[in-house]
């Protein structure tokens, strides 16, 4: 969703908020959904949940298949 349909969204929902309250809410939420959005890699995921702190998809097999 885009800055400007947040900010429809959040003024329908909230219509004491003031525009520029609106307007901030709004890209705060477009950046956060933005974010989320954000794909990783296998590799890159096993990394980030600590499961192998290897560089490469060869090293991190290799290191998974010595621990098992």
């Amino acid at each position: 969703m885009s800055t400007t349909g947040f900010e429809k969204r959040i003024a329908a929902e909230a219509p004491d908020l003031s525009r520029g309250q609106v307007k901030k809410l709004a890209a705060r939420l477009a950046r956060r959904a933005a974010d989320m959005q954000e794909e990783f890699d296998f590799y890159e995921c096993l990394r980030i949940l600590g499961m192998t702190s290897d560089t490469t998809a060869r090293d991190a097999i290799r290191s998974m298949e010595a621990a098992a």
